[in-house]
Protein backbone atom coordinates (compact mmCIF):
# COMPACT_ATOMS: atom_id res chain seq x y z
CA UNK A 1 0.00 0.00 0.00
CA UNK A 2 0.86 3.59 -0.12
CA UNK A 3 1.95 5.72 3.14
CA UNK A 4 4.20 8.99 3.28
CA UNK A 5 6.74 7.93 5.38
CA UNK A 6 9.11 9.78 7.77
CA UNK A 7 13.21 9.06 6.59
CA UNK A 8 14.82 11.73 8.80
CA UNK A 9 14.62 15.71 9.60
CA UNK A 10 12.97 17.29 6.69
CA UNK A 11 12.21 14.04 4.26
CA UNK A 12 8.52 12.28 4.04
CA UNK A 13 8.40 10.29 0.98
CA UNK A 14 4.95 8.46 -0.55
CA UNK A 15 6.25 5.22 -0.37
CA UNK A 16 5.10 1.75 -0.95
CA UNK A 17 4.64 -0.65 2.17
CA UNK A 18 3.64 -3.23 3.75
CA UNK A 19 -0.54 -3.48 4.27
CA UNK A 20 -0.58 -4.27 8.59
CA UNK A 21 -2.45 -7.35 9.29
CA UNK A 22 -4.84 -6.81 12.20
CA UNK A 23 -3.69 -8.50 15.53
CA UNK A 24 -5.74 -10.31 17.63
CA UNK A 25 -8.36 -7.50 19.31
CA UNK A 26 -7.52 -5.15 16.45
CA UNK A 27 -9.42 -3.93 13.30
CA UNK A 28 -7.89 -2.66 9.74
CA UNK A 29 -9.21 0.23 8.95
CA UNK A 30 -9.22 2.32 5.14
CA UNK A 31 -8.46 5.43 6.03
CA UNK A 32 -10.75 7.85 4.47
CA UNK A 33 -9.55 11.04 6.32
CA UNK A 34 -6.21 12.24 8.42
CA UNK A 35 -5.77 15.73 10.11
CA UNK A 36 -2.30 17.07 9.45
CA UNK A 37 -1.05 17.99 13.04
CA UNK A 38 1.12 20.66 14.71
CA UNK A 39 2.81 18.12 16.08
CA UNK A 40 2.77 15.86 12.62
CA UNK A 41 5.24 18.89 11.52
CA UNK A 42 7.36 18.54 14.86
CA UNK A 43 7.80 15.26 13.19
CA UNK A 44 8.55 15.95 9.97
CA UNK A 45 10.98 18.48 11.02
CA UNK A 46 13.07 15.85 13.17
CA UNK A 47 12.21 17.40 16.76
CA UNK A 48 10.17 14.40 18.64
CA UNK A 49 12.90 11.88 17.89
CA UNK A 50 10.47 9.84 16.04
CA UNK A 51 12.47 7.05 14.23
CA UNK A 52 12.75 6.81 10.67
CA UNK A 53 10.52 4.88 8.81
CA UNK A 54 7.21 5.84 11.26
CA UNK A 55 4.16 6.78 9.24
CA UNK A 56 3.02 9.89 10.80
CA UNK A 57 -0.66 10.93 11.18
CA UNK A 58 -2.99 10.21 14.78
CA UNK A 59 -6.09 11.94 13.38
CA UNK A 60 -7.73 9.43 11.69
CA UNK A 61 -11.03 8.42 9.95
CA UNK A 62 -11.69 5.76 8.63
CA UNK A 63 -14.08 2.68 7.22
CA UNK A 64 -13.71 -1.15 8.81
CA UNK A 65 -12.37 -3.53 6.28
CA UNK A 66 -11.29 -6.52 8.10
CA UNK A 67 -11.05 -7.51 11.68
CA UNK A 68 -8.92 -9.68 13.49
CA UNK A 69 -9.00 -13.00 16.43
CA UNK A 70 -11.46 -11.98 19.01
CA UNK A 71 -12.93 -8.39 17.94
CA UNK A 72 -16.34 -8.50 19.28
CA UNK A 73 -18.76 -5.56 18.50
CA UNK A 74 -17.25 -4.19 15.52
CA UNK A 75 -17.73 -5.55 11.57
CA UNK A 76 -16.18 -5.12 7.89
CA UNK A 77 -18.30 -1.07 7.25
CA UNK A 78 -18.44 0.35 10.37
CA UNK A 79 -16.88 4.76 10.24
CA UNK A 80 -15.02 5.21 12.80
CA UNK A 81 -12.55 8.11 14.48
CA UNK A 82 -9.80 7.15 16.39
CA UNK A 83 -8.01 7.16 19.88
CA UNK A 84 -5.00 9.08 18.99
CA UNK A 85 -2.57 6.36 21.03
CA UNK A 86 -2.96 3.03 22.33
CA UNK A 87 -2.86 2.84 26.01
CA UNK A 88 -1.82 -0.23 27.69
CA UNK A 89 -5.03 -0.28 29.93
CA UNK A 90 -4.05 -1.40 32.97
CA UNK A 91 -1.95 1.38 34.86
CA UNK A 92 -3.93 3.49 37.06
CA UNK A 93 -4.33 6.29 34.89
CA UNK A 94 -6.12 3.69 32.24
CA UNK A 95 -8.16 1.80 34.95
CA UNK A 96 -9.52 5.65 36.05
CA UNK A 97 -10.78 6.25 32.52
CA UNK A 98 -7.80 8.54 31.85
CA UNK A 99 -5.98 6.61 28.71
CA UNK A 100 -4.32 9.86 27.94
CA UNK A 101 -2.41 9.62 30.78
CA UNK A 102 -1.33 6.02 30.25
CA UNK A 103 2.61 5.63 31.53
CA UNK A 104 3.24 3.39 28.57
CA UNK A 105 1.37 4.72 25.42
CA UNK A 106 1.92 4.32 21.91
CA UNK A 107 1.06 7.57 20.43
CA UNK A 108 0.32 6.51 16.51
CA UNK A 109 2.39 8.29 13.85
CA UNK A 110 5.27 8.10 16.95
CA UNK A 111 5.55 5.30 18.32
CA UNK A 112 3.30 2.76 16.30
CA UNK A 113 2.59 3.64 12.53
CA UNK A 114 -0.17 6.43 12.13
CA UNK A 115 -2.67 7.05 9.58
CA UNK A 116 -0.88 8.87 6.78
CA UNK A 117 -1.54 5.81 4.62
CA UNK A 118 -3.73 3.90 2.59
CA UNK A 119 -4.81 1.39 5.77
CA UNK A 120 -4.07 1.07 9.55
CA UNK A 121 -4.41 -1.22 11.64
CA UNK A 122 -5.60 0.07 15.56
CA UNK A 123 -7.13 -2.08 18.64
CA UNK A 124 -10.88 -1.66 19.63
CA UNK A 125 -9.85 0.32 22.51
CA UNK A 126 -9.28 3.16 20.27
CA UNK A 127 -12.69 3.19 17.98
CA UNK A 128 -15.13 6.18 18.35
CA UNK A 129 -18.66 5.15 16.11
CA UNK A 130 -18.71 8.05 13.47
CA UNK A 131 -22.04 9.22 12.41
CA UNK A 132 -23.17 9.04 8.90
CA UNK A 133 -23.55 12.66 9.16
CA UNK A 134 -20.27 13.73 10.26
CA UNK A 135 -17.99 14.03 7.29
CA UNK A 136 -14.89 12.15 7.24
CA UNK A 137 -12.31 15.16 7.45
CA UNK A 138 -14.24 16.70 10.43
CA UNK A 139 -14.21 13.22 11.66
CA UNK A 140 -10.64 12.79 11.61
CA UNK A 141 -10.01 16.41 13.61
CA UNK A 142 -12.87 15.84 15.89
CA UNK A 143 -10.24 13.66 18.15
CA UNK A 144 -7.34 15.61 18.66
CA UNK A 145 -8.18 19.68 16.86
CA UNK A 146 -11.73 19.32 18.78
CA UNK A 147 -11.39 17.36 21.26
CA UNK A 148 -8.33 18.05 22.78
CA UNK A 149 -9.17 21.85 23.19
CA UNK A 150 -12.80 20.31 25.25
CA UNK A 151 -10.52 18.79 27.52
CA UNK A 152 -8.21 21.47 28.38
CA UNK A 153 -11.45 23.58 28.86
CA UNK A 154 -13.47 21.61 30.86
CA UNK A 155 -11.31 18.78 32.54
CA UNK A 156 -8.47 20.79 33.30
CA UNK A 157 -9.09 24.43 33.06
CA UNK A 158 -12.59 23.67 35.04
CA UNK A 159 -14.52 26.15 32.68
CA UNK A 160 -17.34 27.92 34.57
CA UNK A 161 -19.71 29.60 33.50
CA UNK A 162 -19.59 33.46 33.30
CA UNK A 163 -15.83 33.55 32.97
CA UNK A 164 -13.82 35.14 31.48
CA UNK A 165 -11.12 33.22 28.68
CA UNK A 166 -8.16 33.80 26.42
CA UNK A 167 -7.05 31.76 23.72
CA UNK A 168 -2.75 32.15 22.77
CA UNK A 169 -3.04 30.94 19.26
CA UNK A 170 -5.80 30.65 16.92
CA UNK A 171 -4.91 27.88 14.70
CA UNK A 172 -6.74 24.61 14.85
CA UNK A 173 -6.55 23.67 18.68
CA UNK A 174 -7.33 27.59 18.92
CA UNK A 175 -10.19 28.23 16.92
CA UNK A 176 -12.23 25.37 18.38
CA UNK A 177 -11.47 26.68 22.00
CA UNK A 178 -13.20 29.70 20.94
CA UNK A 179 -16.23 28.31 20.18
CA UNK A 180 -16.10 25.71 22.59
CA UNK A 181 -15.84 28.15 25.54
CA UNK A 182 -18.93 30.05 24.34
CA UNK A 183 -20.63 26.59 23.77
CA UNK A 184 -19.82 25.84 27.80
CA UNK A 185 -20.78 29.65 29.02
CA UNK A 186 -17.69 31.56 28.77
CA UNK A 187 -19.10 35.42 28.14
CA UNK A 188 -15.96 36.98 27.17
CA UNK A 189 -13.49 35.08 24.55
CA UNK A 190 -10.31 37.00 23.48
CA UNK A 191 -7.82 35.53 21.03
CA UNK A 192 -4.25 36.16 20.64
CA UNK A 193 -2.40 35.91 17.33
CA UNK A 194 0.20 37.49 15.06
CA UNK A 195 -1.43 36.52 11.85
CA UNK A 196 -4.01 38.84 10.53
CA UNK A 197 -6.14 35.46 9.06
CA UNK A 198 -6.27 33.80 12.16
CA UNK A 199 -7.68 36.86 14.19
CA UNK A 200 -9.87 37.18 11.38
CA UNK A 201 -10.95 33.41 11.75
CA UNK A 202 -11.16 33.70 15.69
CA UNK A 203 -13.73 36.69 15.42
CA UNK A 204 -16.09 34.64 12.64
CA UNK A 205 -16.39 31.75 14.88
CA UNK A 206 -17.38 33.97 17.50
CA UNK A 207 -14.40 35.74 19.72
CA UNK A 208 -15.11 39.21 21.61
CA UNK A 209 -11.85 40.56 20.68
CA UNK A 210 -8.44 39.44 18.96
CA UNK A 211 -5.10 40.80 19.59
CA UNK A 212 -1.90 40.96 17.58
CA UNK A 213 0.87 40.22 20.09
CA UNK A 214 3.18 41.96 17.22
CA UNK A 215 1.79 45.35 17.29
CA UNK A 216 1.75 46.12 20.77
CA UNK A 217 4.97 47.65 22.62
CA UNK A 218 3.90 45.81 25.78
CA UNK A 219 1.43 42.93 24.36
CA UNK A 220 0.81 41.78 28.40
CA UNK A 221 -0.95 44.97 29.61
CA UNK A 222 -3.20 45.10 26.15
CA UNK A 223 -3.77 41.74 26.87
CA UNK A 224 -5.26 42.11 30.48
CA UNK A 225 -7.07 45.25 29.24
CA UNK A 226 -9.03 43.72 26.84
CA UNK A 227 -9.38 40.40 28.97
CA UNK A 228 -10.48 42.65 31.61
CA UNK A 229 -8.98 40.45 33.88
CA UNK A 230 -9.00 36.69 32.63
CA UNK A 231 -9.73 33.78 35.18
CA UNK A 232 -9.11 30.84 32.04
CA UNK A 233 -6.00 31.40 29.40
CA UNK A 234 -5.67 28.55 27.34
CA UNK A 235 -1.78 28.36 25.36
CA UNK A 236 -2.51 26.40 22.22
CA UNK A 237 1.24 27.04 21.06
CA UNK A 238 3.93 25.92 23.19
CA UNK A 239 6.38 28.30 23.28
CA UNK A 240 8.25 30.46 26.46
CA UNK A 241 7.21 33.68 25.65
CA UNK A 242 3.39 32.43 24.96
CA UNK A 243 3.23 31.21 28.26
CA UNK A 244 4.57 33.61 30.09
CA UNK A 245 2.11 36.18 28.33
CA UNK A 246 -1.08 33.86 29.50
CA UNK A 247 0.73 34.46 32.93
CA UNK A 248 0.39 37.94 32.89
CA UNK A 249 -3.04 37.82 31.74
CA UNK A 250 -4.57 35.77 34.70
CA UNK A 251 -6.51 37.88 37.26
CA UNK A 252 -5.91 36.62 40.73
CA UNK A 253 -7.27 33.02 41.40
CA UNK A 254 -7.22 32.46 37.80
CA UNK A 255 -5.92 29.23 35.87
CA UNK A 256 -3.40 28.57 32.93
CA UNK A 257 -3.31 25.56 30.75
CA UNK A 258 -0.89 24.98 28.98
CA UNK A 259 -1.63 22.63 25.49
CA UNK A 260 1.02 23.71 22.87
CA UNK A 261 3.79 21.06 23.18
CA UNK A 262 7.15 22.04 22.88
CA UNK A 263 10.84 22.00 24.45
CA UNK A 264 10.95 25.42 26.14
CA UNK A 265 11.16 26.82 29.33
CA UNK A 266 8.90 29.55 30.68
CA UNK A 267 9.71 31.12 33.74
CA UNK A 268 7.09 31.73 36.28
CA UNK A 269 6.38 35.13 37.92
CA UNK A 270 8.12 36.62 41.24
CA UNK A 271 6.87 33.67 43.88
CA UNK A 272 5.27 36.37 46.34
CA UNK A 273 3.01 37.46 43.09
CA UNK A 274 2.48 33.97 41.60
CA UNK A 275 1.77 32.59 44.90
CA UNK A 276 -0.14 35.51 46.29
CA UNK A 277 -2.30 35.93 43.22
CA UNK A 278 -3.04 32.38 43.45
CA UNK A 279 -1.99 31.59 40.09
CA UNK A 280 -2.92 28.27 38.44
CA UNK A 281 -0.71 26.56 35.79
CA UNK A 282 -1.69 22.99 34.26
CA UNK A 283 -0.81 20.58 31.30
CA UNK A 284 -3.38 19.27 29.16
CA UNK A 285 -2.53 16.27 27.11
CA UNK A 286 -4.74 15.49 24.28
CA UNK A 287 -8.48 14.36 25.64
CA UNK A 288 -10.32 10.55 26.33
CA UNK A 289 -12.50 8.68 24.13
CA UNK A 290 -15.15 9.80 26.01
CA UNK A 291 -14.33 13.36 25.16
CA UNK A 292 -14.25 12.74 21.75
CA UNK A 293 -17.59 10.50 21.85
CA UNK A 294 -19.20 14.46 23.34
CA UNK A 295 -17.97 16.27 20.63
CA UNK A 296 -19.15 14.04 17.90
CA UNK A 297 -22.50 14.14 19.55
CA UNK A 298 -22.21 18.27 20.13
CA UNK A 299 -20.97 17.74 16.25
CA UNK A 300 -23.81 15.86 14.77
CA UNK A 301 -26.40 18.04 17.37
CA UNK A 302 -25.16 20.85 15.27
CA UNK A 303 -24.18 22.57 18.21
CA UNK A 304 -20.52 22.53 17.15
CA UNK A 305 -20.23 24.93 14.11
CA UNK A 306 -17.39 23.08 12.18
CA UNK A 307 -17.87 25.14 8.33
CA UNK A 308 -14.33 26.41 9.10
CA UNK A 309 -12.84 23.77 10.98
CA UNK A 310 -11.39 22.20 7.19
CA UNK A 311 -8.97 24.39 5.13
CA UNK A 312 -8.03 21.64 2.12
CA UNK A 313 -8.39 18.48 1.52
CA UNK A 314 -5.02 16.98 0.07
CA UNK A 315 -4.91 13.85 -1.71
CA UNK A 316 -2.15 11.67 -0.13
CA UNK A 317 0.05 11.40 -2.68
CA UNK A 318 0.35 15.07 -3.32
CA UNK A 319 0.64 15.71 -0.12
CA UNK A 320 4.39 15.33 0.84
CA UNK A 321 5.08 19.18 -0.35
CA UNK A 322 2.92 20.51 2.33
CA UNK A 323 5.16 19.78 5.16
CA UNK A 324 7.45 22.59 3.61
CA UNK A 325 4.86 25.09 3.52
CA UNK A 326 3.31 27.39 5.75
CA UNK A 327 0.25 25.90 7.01
CA UNK A 328 -3.00 27.59 7.49
CA UNK A 329 -5.24 28.39 10.81
CA UNK A 330 -7.50 25.69 9.97
CA UNK A 331 -6.91 21.76 9.59
CA UNK A 332 -5.03 20.55 6.34
CA UNK A 333 -7.07 16.63 5.91
CA UNK A 334 -5.26 13.76 3.88
CA UNK A 335 -8.06 11.89 1.91
CA UNK A 336 -7.21 9.16 -0.28
CA UNK A 337 -6.32 9.33 -3.96
CA UNK A 338 -9.66 8.69 -5.79
CA UNK A 339 -8.60 5.81 -7.97
CA UNK A 340 -8.09 4.09 -4.53
CA UNK A 341 -11.59 5.66 -2.92
CA UNK A 342 -12.81 3.92 -5.44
Amino acid sequence: MKALVYNGPGQIDLTDIDEPTPAPGEVLLAVDAAGVCGTDRHIVAGELGVAPGTVPGHEIAGTIVDIGPGVQGWEPGARVASFGQVSCGVCLACRSGQPNRCRRPAVLGMARQGGFAEKVALPTSCLIALPDSISDSVGAIASDAIATPYHALTTIGGLRPGETVVIIGAGGLGLHAVQLARLCGATRVVAVDPVAGARDAALAVGADAVLDPASEDVPAKALRRLARGASLVLECVGRAETVELGLAALAPGGRLVVVGVGAARPQLPPLAMFIGSELSVLGSFGSTPAEIETVIALIAAGRLDVSLSVQREVPLSEAAPIFTKPFGTARTVLIPDEEDAQ
